[in-house]
């Protein structure tokens, strides 16, 4: 039986995606890039760990940097960077945790619709 999972952590899950996603892409362009320049051990197929690791951290930063909505930017920072409950966020920017979970919306779903496209 499938069980069913709150609305936070679909969009946790979705953002990991997004993110999962561009971090993929990058590592594949890199790995390139170490080809072209011969930095790779015999097998081409090594990339420092330290690197890869630096990877998912700096890559979500970016995600969320594109983001053309402060307030969104905020919010999403605060929810999946932070650990910060929606509640918490409306105290602290002082709007509705109604207001919260609406950009956030927004927010996942036009970071999903960057990555699509």
């Amino acid at each position: 039986m499938e069980q069913t999972l709150s609305l936070s952590e679909q969009y946790r899950k979705q953002l990991k995606q997004i993110a999962w996603r561009i971090q993929y892409r990058n590592k594949v362009r890199i790995r390139s890039e170490y080809q072209s320049f011969n930095t790779l051990t015999e097998a081409n197929t090594y990339t420092p760990y330290h690197m890869e690791e630096s990877y998912s951290d700096i890559l979500l930063q970016e995600l969320i940097n594109t983001l053309p909505f402060a307030q969104g930017k905020q919010i999403i920072e605060g929810l999946y960077l932070h650990q910060q409950t929606e509640a918490q966020l409306a105290e602290q920017l002082q709007i509705s945790q109604q207001a919260v979970n609406r950009w956030k919306r927004k927010s996942l779903h036009y970071l999903s619709q960057k990555i699509s496209s």
